[in-house]
């Protein structure tokens, strides 16, 4: 069995330490303040207080989907170091990264056919895609393979 990295996108309602603890890696929405870009960094680049703050001041925010071209310098590195991947994206019913997700999947298959790269679409926001991720997660520390935990996920979302 080889070596495999769990993965999902940052709004997955979770801090980034407890991301770290449970080896889930991520790949960072962006979003913007009166057209002024940010990365969803768990509050690195802009405090929560400051982003509420800034919106209690009028300011107009706004959220973009993760492209194609992202996802694929985000799981190429993965990739690269001979690691599968299993990536448990934001819903498809609100947002259209799932389809941006599955093309850089699909161009990067062809680079790279003797690695698996699996997308899961969460269909879940906030904390129940935070509670599927935290599941693949103790899934995986409890010794499951890749195909293992995406079939557990996929028969509970």
């Amino acid at each position: 069995m080889s070596e495999f990295v769990l993965s999902c996108c940052s709004p997955v309602d979770m801090t980034e330490e407890n991301l770290i603890k449970n080896g889930v890696n991520y790949v960072s929405f962006k979003y913007y303040l009166n057209d002024k870009e940010y990365v969803d960094d768990f509050g690195k680049t802009l405090s929560a207080e400051n982003f509420y703050k800034a919106l209690v001041d009028g300011a107009e925010p706004r959220t973009s989907q993760i492209n194609t071209e992202t996802y694929c310098e985000y799981f190429e590195k993965f990739l690269q170091e001979g690691k599968d991947v299993l990536h448990i994206c934001f819903s498809s019913g609100l947002s259209g990264t799932y389809n941006s997700c599955n093309i850089a999947k699909g161009i990067l298959e062809e680079k790279y056919p003797e690695r698996k790269l699996v997308i899961i679409d969460s269909l879940a926001a906030s904390s129940g895609y935070g509670i599927l991720v935290m599941l693949a997660a103790e899934q995986k520390a409890a010794g499951k393979s890749l195909e293992e935990i995406r079939e557990y996920i996929e028969s509970i979302k």
